[in-house]
């Protein structure tokens, strides 16, 4: 099976869907996105971690 890049355009559309859906999205999160946005494991994770509220874009303080 061959996987391809998602688009950034649709990757961008997906970080912001799960930013506005963090607590009410469907977990486990990662095989989600990957139905909900047709992506593959690798860019399901990137995605999750550019829309986490707990990673480095969060307010927390840290950088």
């Amino acid at each position: 099976m061959t996987m391809t890049a998602t688009p950034p355009t649709d990757h961008d559309c997906a970080v912001a869907w799960l930013r506005e859906n963090w607590s009410t999205a469907e977990r486990p999160l990662v095989p989600m996105l990957r139905r909900r946005f047709g992506v593959g494991p690798i860019e399901a994770v990137q995605i999750l971690r550019e829309a986490s509220p707990h990673g480095r874009g969060a307010s927390d303080g840290k950088a």
